[in-house]
């Protein structure tokens, strides 16, 4: 049995419940409540509490949920429904909601209230069966990888029992449960009282029952009723949160709810790790490697008022005042970014304000305030969603490759200034590869090809009749057809100059920076008036370069991991990438991206190419690209494999 961490909970404090105004004075009417919270911040208490499907509702709501600390509190999932499927779109917005809010855990109840055409608007728990109790679980764990989020689950009020079928009793039932799926435990102790009065349950009895080794989190609309067993509580149990089930909009302005959350504080001791646990340890200072990617500590929430916004660590108690002109520099930091990433920021370095936004860059690292992703705890690498969970490295890429609300960028006329400038200085990377030593086929003009080649297939009649070919007639290629293949899908078609003293090159597909990085190498199996073999098709020239006469059918299939079809075909066309071309103008990763696009344009309009051609064809990944750089002998950090076409009668 794994032992519960409730280390992954951090220490929230107290809080209150946000609820939907009652009425509204018109239909876009702002909450006075939420924006007198934008303006000066939480009052008194250390977190706001709300349900997800209030955002919809009230639009402002996200907005305090991004400015200040909140815990996301759902009550529309029902994960108790046996045969019904948990609403996919309200997964997905509870998702990203935990992402702008970084709400430290997610809770949802132990109930269920969707049926087979209907739904009771209401918590019920009418059985205990074990198809009921499976069923919490797996969606309970379905939910924590679709949200990337800890759980804590509640027990929900049950006045009323079906007697059947035999049942386990209700703090097994809940404490299995909350067990099985790995998550922590939300006590509302209005509904435990409810249950136990309406079930004739022994209370004492009722509460000893239930999994308080993972009590995380405390509802109570009545705490100086519960204040012994609040105390109890604490002492025995990891609480990380005590939630009064107030609403804001009724208590801002209560003289005593200060005095209140104060002794609730003192009621619980302030450093109080659950088992003896270790404190957390104290941030790592270590020099961090040049471009090292550093994230928001996930313990760290802000508030923020009309000048000034606060920084709190609920671990290690941490708590710092700063300028409120700080705040673009800490967003930044929300999702991966670089120390140098964040110098280059607009106003950043060069300003009046230097100084201070140096010291604060400073006191984010040595506080411990942001943390290297690879050792960090972020939500996305301690549990991924299972959609990565055999993706690690192509989400390394893409957290690296991802942009920010504040990710600056040149505009045109400033990059094309940057360029000539660089230009005059080192040359541009030609657009153009050739094979000059090698033997060159020169390939039929396409330009005087017939027109009744293509003339009788409209763009629409392509699109519609693409379809992927696995077998093919065995049927030989023409040269007519091997040359409007290439010349209409990497074919240059028109030629512009630029302010760099070069020329950009146009094709049918479009290319990031009009930079065509994308090479193509021709694998000729069966086409006539030409040896079976590797060649390089020539853009400047419009023909092939031989590089081998090697019959490709011996390694093809092999190469195209293992797929006995792929030698069958007439032709394949291998698309690698000149990196060469994209890193001289575009000078950070994201560029990788506008490589990988552009082999997708190119295969898609090799597709249309051929079908309307009357030809088979397919497209594949499914690469051993080491074969393939060793047949084309390519280095593999100078030009990439990418993918395949394949082309057949």
């Amino acid at each position: 049995m794994t032992m519960f961490d409730a280390s992954r909970f951090p220490e929230a404090g107290v809080g209150l419940e946000y609820h939907l105004p009652r009425h509204r004075v018109a239909d876009h009417a702002v909450d006075p409540t939420l924006e007198r919270i934008l303006a000066e911040g939480l009052p008194y208490f250390d977190y706001l509490e709300f349900q997800p499907t209030h955002s919809i509702l009230e639009p402002r709501l996200l907005e305090v949920g991004e400015q200040t600390p909140s815990l996301l509190h759902s009550s529309s999932l029902s994960l108790g429904s046996v045969g019904i499927a948990m609403d996919r779109e309200f997964l997905q917005m509870t998702r990203r909601l935990c992402d702008r809010t970084r709400s430290p855990w997610l809770a949802e109840h132990i109930s269920w209230s969707r049926f087979h055409g209907g739904d009771t608007q209401h918590f019920i728990l009418p059985t205990l069966a074990a198809e009921v109790a499976d069923t919490v679980v797996a969606n309970a764990l379905e939910l924590q990888a679709l949200t990337a989020t800890p759980l804590v689950l509640e027990n929900a009020p049950r006045l009323f029992s079906l007697a059947d079928a035999p049942e386990q009793s209700e703090g097994e039932f809940i404490s299995s449960v909350v067990q099985r799926s790995g998550a922590g435990f939300l006590l509302d102790l209005d509904s435990a009282i409810t249950t136990a009065k309406a079930l004739g349950y022994d209370f004492k009895d009722y509460l000893r029952s239930l999994p308080l080794d993972r009590l995380i989190e405390i509802h109570t609309g009545h705490p100086r009723r519960d204040w012994d067993l609040l105390a109890q509580l604490f002492a025995v149990s990891p609480v990380r949160a005590v939630t009064l089930e107030w609403d804001i909009a009724d208590r801002a302005d209560d003289a005593q709810l200060e005095v209140l959350i104060r002794d609730i504080k003192r009621l619980k001791p302030r450093d109080m790790f659950w088992q003896g646990r270790e404190p957390p340890p104290a941030p790592d200072t270590q020099a961090l490697e040049p471009g090292s990617l550093l994230k928001l500590r996930e313990s760290v929430w802000f508030s923020v008022g009309s000048s000034s916004f606060v920084l709190r660590d609920r671990q290690s108690g941490l708590s710092l005042d700063f300028c409120l002109t700080l705040l673009p520099l800490l967003n930044h930091f929300m999702t991966p970014h670089s120390l140098e990433s964040a110098l280059m920021l607009p106003g950043v370095l060069n300003s009046p304000e230097q100084g201070s936004h140096l010291a604060f860059l400073q006191a984010l690292v040595s506080h411990g305030i942001v943390q290297s992703v690879a050792g960090s705890r972020d939500r996305v690498h301690r549990q991924p969603l299972k959609l990565w969970s055999r993706w690690e490295a192509a989400l390394e890429f893409y957290l690296s490759t991802r942009t920010g609300l504040q990710t600056p960028y040149v505009s045109v006329v400033e990059l094309e200034a940057e360029l000539e400038q660089k230009a005059s200085q080192q040359r541009q990377p030609s657009s153009f590869k050739d094979y000059h030593s090698h033997p060159f086929i020169a390939l039929e003009n396409p330009l005087l090809v017939p027109g009744e080649t293509l003339a009788e297939t409209t763009l629409l009649d392509s699109l519609c009749a693409r379809r992927t070919s696995r077998a093919f007639s065995g049927k030989p290629l023409t040269p007519t057809q091997l040359s409007l293949l290439l010349y209409y899908t990497w074919g240059v078609t028109a030629m512009e100059p630029n302010g760099m003293g070069d020329y950009f090159l146009k094709k049918t597909s479009p290319s990031g920076g009009s930079l065509q990085a994308t090479e193509v190498y021709a694998v000729l199996m069966n086409v006539q008036g030409f040896e079976r073999g590797l060649y390089h098709y020539s853009v400047r020239r419009h023909g092939l370069e031989l590089l081998s006469r090697e019959d490709p059918r011996t390694w093809i299939s092999e190469a195209s991991g293992g797929q006995p079809w792929v030698k069958d075909a007439a032709a394949v066309f291998v698309s690698t990438a000149r990196v060469e071309r994209l890193s001289w103008k575009y000078e950070f990763s994201r560029a990788l991206r506008v490589a990988l696009m552009d082999a997708g344009h190119l295969s898609q309009t090799f597709s249309l190419v051929a079908t309307a051609l009357n030809l088979g064809c397919f497209t594949t990944a499914a690469l051993r690209d080491e074969m393939f750089e060793n047949r084309l002998g390519l280095d593999y950090l100078e030009e990439p494999v990418f993918l395949l076409n394949g082309v057949g009668g």
